[in-house]
């Protein structure tokens, strides 16, 4: 396919949108947007093209927000392209490239799975022919493959560490969005043109930057917590410094963590959850302890100093230097 009727293909295709002024909300709503767009002035030659732009909207926090696409614009307020690119062969020597040009460009950063043999019908279609598979506006959305486990392919990665990442548990156990990790990147990083990739490249820095959200990679003592010889077995909360251990081993994560948003670290502070820490109203064998030997009528206080549940209860009110938790128990330990 040669360079000129690529062109022609390009400057053959015209773009026209109605204006509109669409104003960048701060939360995950962006009101006043279409839901979608219709891309078809040519009709004669192709069938209208049909821009998802709501989903477009939302995927953009992924990148540089809106501008990603609107890349001029003035106190938040994201003009249509036309207002700036025409198609009238007078602009074309201004330097601003036209309509045409500028919807291709946008377009084909991101979605780069066109044919070298059939350029323009990898996404438009005929006028004349039977509907085709490129259509977009006539086929169904295909599921979006996650994979189970991403493998980091390190400097050092021939036969050595290299980093497993559990891809499916941080989406469907932790509930991140794409958004979370993927920033500054686009489609392809991921959906190439044949499969959803499951090994990466490239440099530390890269690798290391969505991790460091969450977890503080420069401050460990190494690397082998990561920069393993085998992947890790999956997340356990014996990796966290709150193991569950005799009622909160038995409870839905939900039941501590905000169902409506991803998993974060909580402060494992008793009375952040609970607010009954009264005697008469609280079920000591909750916590793995049964209190005995005369504790069980204590009040919190007197064990918990200052009634900060956080730090180990201190014996010396009573025993001073002769007993110590948790050498010395104030009950017996249950499962």
């Amino acid at each position: 396919m040669t360079k000129s009727l690529i062109v022609g293909c390009i400057v053959g295709l015209s773009i026209l949108l109605s204006p509109l002024n669409l104003i960048a909300a701060d939360g995950d709503e962006i009101p006043e947007i279409p839901e979608n767009i219709s891309l078809g002035v040519l009709k004669n030659i192709f069938q209208p093209v049909n821009f998802p732009h709501r989903d477009h909207a939302h995927m953009s926090e992924m990148g540089a927000g809106c501008v990603t696409c609107h890349h001029y614009a003035a106190d938040q307020i994201y003009d249509p392209c036309a207002d700036c690119h025409t198609n009238d062969p007078e602009d074309l020597g201004s330097g601003i490239p036209s309509l045409n040009a500028a919807y291709h460009r946008k377009c084909l950063n991101c979605h780069r799975g066109w044919s070298e043999t059939n350029v323009c019908g990898t996404c438009h279609v005929k006028s004349d022919p039977s509907p085709s598979p490129a259509m977009a506006s006539t086929q169904p959305k295909k599921p979006i493959k996650s994979p189970q486990m991403v493998n980091y392919i390190t400097p050092k990665a021939d036969g050595g560490p290299q980093v497993s990442f559990r891809h499916a548990e941080h989406v469907e156990l932790f509930r991140f969005d794409c958004a979370a990790c993927h920033t500054d990147e686009n489609c392809v990083t991921c959906h190439g043109p044949q499969q959803v990739q499951d090994v990466f490249t490239g440099s530390a820095e890269t690798h290391h930057f969505p991790c460091s959200k969450c977890h503080a990679v420069n401050d460990m003592p190494g690397c082998e917590k990561c920069h393993r010889q085998q992947a890790s077995n999956g997340f356990t909360h014996d990796m966290t410094t709150f193991p569950l251990k005799a009622f909160h081993a038995s409870r839905n994560c939900t039941d501590c963590h905000d169902a409506n948003t991803s998993v974060k670290k909580l402060d494992k502070t008793c009375t952040h959850c609970h607010q009954n820490f009264q005697l008469g109203n609280f079920d000591h064998e909750a916590t793995g302890l049964v209190l005995e030997l005369g504790h069980e009528e204590f009040e919190c206080y007197e064990c918990h100093v200052d009634e900060d549940f956080s730090q180990p209860p201190s014996c010396y009110e009573c025993h001073e230097d002769e007993l110590k938790f948790p050498d010395d128990l104030p009950g017996t330990r249950v499962d």
